[in-house]
């Protein structure tokens, strides 16, 4: 796990749970999102950041990610959590 902070000094832990699967979660007010015509979301923004989008990277252990799903999870109300797919 590796904690990163974003632009208003809130911390963000990214959790690796699977090959090509990653936790993203913190504290955050709100968050948008973005979905294509199917309702799949393409974009994730945490207030304060990150913000992921497909084809986007996702930088974990010093090695860079190329982001291929982004799921939003249920969190209560000042968390925000996202399952980020990725690959080599």
């Amino acid at each position: 796990m590796e904690i990163k902070k974003n632009r208003y000094g809130d911390e963000r832990s990214v959790e690796k749970i699977g090959s090509e699967k990653f936790r993203v979660m913190g504290e955050s007010q709100f968050s948008r999102t973005s979905e294509d015509g199917d309702g799949n979301i393409t974009m994730f923004d945490f207030e304060g950041g990150p913000c992921f989008n497909i084809g986007g990277t996702l930088k974990f252990k010093k090695v860079d990610w190329t982001i291929t799903s982004i799921k939003q999870e249920n969190t209560r109300k000042e968390l925000c959590s996202v399952i980020v797919e990725a690959t080599l």
